[in-house]
């Protein structure tokens, strides 16, 4: 069933809109990207990995609701995306599995390191169900992506 139809409220083209909004959720180890789509209530969402980045005691309580997205690279090393998140003291992380390829047909140096890397671009695409990060990479041409649940939030 396609999360996409044609109504008064969302048009039936859906290709890659950009990202409004990213938050990340420790308590349901998702982040969730706020679409500029329709009436606004568009949101992509998908399952991440979310730990300090320090050795340190965190209190079993310590809650981690949806917080804003500080920073996001990708590594074309790991195969990783990863959020910094605006929680706590600021060592929390989140970060996924993606793909990351060349967007045009060009011969790349084996050896070219793809360590991580600033995203200067992200949008998701309802066609599709997949989310993808422009790399501050190379001559520009490097992408991420990985797949999304995509729905309507109200």
């Amino acid at each position: 069933m396609a999360l996409f139809t044609a109504s008064a409220a969302a048009p039936a083209a859906a290709a890659p809109v950009p990202v409004t909004g990213f938050t990340c959720d420790g308590n349901t180890y998702k982040c969730t990207a706020a679409l500029d789509f329709g009436d606004g209530n568009w949101k992509a969402d998908w399952s991440v990995n979310v730990y300090h980045s320090r050795a340190a005691k965190v209190s079993a309580n310590q809650a981690l609701a949806p917080v804003p997205v500080t920073g996001f690279t990708c590594d074309g090393n790991t195969y990783k995306c990863t959020a910094a998140l605006d929680f706590g003291d600021g060592n929390w992380k989140a970060d996924w599995s993606v793909n990351v390829y060349h967007s045009r047909a060009a011969k790349v140096s084996a050896n070219q390191a793809l360590a991580p890397v600033p995203v200067t671009g992200f949008t998701c695409d309802g066609n599709t169900y997949k989310c993808t990060a422009a790399l501050d990479f190379g001559d520009g041409n490097w992408k991420a992506d990985w797949s999304v649940n995509v729905y309507h939030s109200a």
